[in-house]
């Protein structure tokens, strides 16, 4: 499943969980480099599909 294809709300949540996320890394660190903002956006987005996909 692509992350197109999740519901329209679980795409707003799992904005909104990727948006927590950086700014929690920027609290924390207060930098984030581009390898470490995909790597929270790729488990997030696996996250949410799994949750979707899960009977």
């Amino acid at each position: 499943m692509k992350f197109e294809e999740l519901s329209e709300k679980s795409q707003e949540k799992a904005g909104e969980a990727l948006l927590y996320a950086l700014q929690a890394e920027m609290d924390s660190n207060r930098a984030i480099d581009n390898v470490r903002a995909k790597a929270l956006a790729s488990a997030i987005r696996d996250g949410f599909i799994a949750l979707e996909t899960e009977e």
